[in-house]
């Protein structure tokens, strides 16, 4: 296997002579991901995932021309990528892709220095380097430009966001992070893990009148939320309120007036998508084959960008002091919110996903940002309020209706 071209800085000992979680890292890595879906691990041995994490990992510490860039890596496996489509019924359209390739002519080593180099061009956050495994061992074999997110896709990227950090994600998917030596869990894995949470945030989509075969969805926009604010790493807190109207205090500085919503583009565009698909089976049916790209299609891919890009932009919100609501129907009611901070009622920490297990959770450990969630999640039964610390970690706090206690998930 061709060694990389100074895969570690130097200066550096290599992961093999450092006392480091690799090992268990690696092995975390094998129990979160499904090979069956992720084809681009068929036939990868752990040496090779190793040295693709160690090197964007190390490659997340350096600089380029004395400033730090996000690392973003696709790994494709031994599998080429020019244009990955989503599956029919919506592989008809086009525009509607989850990864375009550039292809380089010949491939480039895959070493610290060749990302760092590559990452000043991701600056966008979605362009990737292309990483692929070659019969010589792995190599960047171009750039690859992210377009839909879905769950389903078979890669895997991998994204150092900020020194001695790494993210690991397949679409939406988050699959784990690692801080500072320290393996956590994917703040996706937190809000579909924990049933209660769940449950709230399907019954504050029921009171948006929310379909329910569209529950699913809405569940994929809150996580792609809570995705945006973990990735600034500036920490936060961002509110989910249980109602249309959510009271805000009179001396908040940043109230918006009522605009569109997250859950008014899904309805727009899963409407598009049940009409888009009846046209196309009736002509499928007519003629023996798809019909064309129409405006309707690419009404409807407008409509999915625009999510993508409100969920960035509240999620970057969320970086100002104060806390961010959004409404039931997820339309932003207000940012940099002052919170009130008191005893913040009873608060325990659930162990597992049902809630089964509690311990008391110590806010007197805790700083201010934490106190004024839990005070919240104490004073809005019904609301989901999570939590996000400078270093990393993400709670969720959470009271039902009808329940005493503040329920408390932690990240990791």
């Amino acid at each position: 296997m061709r060694q990389p071209d100074r895969p570690y800085p130097k200066g550096r000992q290599t992961p093999q002579r450092t006392p480091t979680l690799l090992p268990e890292l690696i092995a975390t890595v094998r129990d979160h991901i499904d090979s069956s879906r992720h084809g681009c691990l068929e036939g990868v041995s752990d040496a090779v995932l190793s040295q693709l994490i160690t090197v964007v990992f190390f490659g997340g510490l350096e600089t380029y021309e004395a400033k730090h860039y996000s690392v973003r890596v696709v790994f494709t496996g031994t599998r080429p990528l020019d244009v990955l489509l989503p599956e029919p019924p919506r592989s008809s359209a086009a525009p509607d892709y989850c990864w375009k390739a550039l292809n380089f002519e010949a491939p480039r080593p895959f070493s610290v220095s060749e990302l760092t180099k590559l990452a000043v061009a991701g600056g966008d956050d979605h362009l990737y380097t292309k990483v692929q495994l070659l019969s010589d061992g792995l190599a960047v074999t171009g750039l690859a430009r992210k377009g839909m997110n879905l769950t389903d896709e078979p890669f895997i990227e991998l994204i150092a966001p900020r020194p001695g950090t790494l993210s690991i994600r397949s679409g939406r998917l988050g699959i784990l992070e690692y801080e500072h030596g320290y393996i956590l869990e994917s703040s996706d894995r937190l809000l579909l893990g924990g049933a209660a949470v769940r449950e709230g945030l399907e019954g504050i989509a029921r009171t948006a009148e929310i379909e329910e075969e569209a529950l699913p969805d809405y569940l994929e926009l809150v996580r792609g939320l809570l995705q945006a604010m973990a990735a600034h790493g500036h920490g936060g807190i961002l509110i989910i309120s249980a109602d249309e109207k959510p009271e805000l205090p009179e001396d908040a500085p940043y109230r918006l007036v009522p605009d569109s919503s997250l859950a008014t583009l899904m309805r727009l565009s899963r409407l598009l998508g049940r009409s888009d698909g009846r046209k196309r089976a009736a002509s499928a049916d007519a003629v023996g084959k798809p019909s064309p790209i129409d405006m309707q299609q690419l009404v409807r891919n407008a409509f999915l960008v625009e999510i993508e890009r409100v969920t960035e932009e509240l999620g970057a919100l969320t970086a100002i002091d104060g806390a961010t609501i959004l409404n039931s129907n997820l339309a932003l009611a207000g940012f940099g919110i002052t919170l009130p901070v008191d005893r913040g009622g009873h608060v325990v920490e659930a162990l597992d996903s049902n809630a089964g297990q509690l311990v008391p959770f110590d806010l007197g450990s805790r700083g201010t940002r934490h106190r004024a969630a839990a005070t919240y999640a104490n004073q809005h039964s019904g609301s989901v309020v999570f939590v996000a610390s400078k270093d990393g970690p993400v709670t969720c706090m959470f009271r039902p209706m009808h329940h005493e206690a503040v329920l408390a998930w932690r990240q990791g």
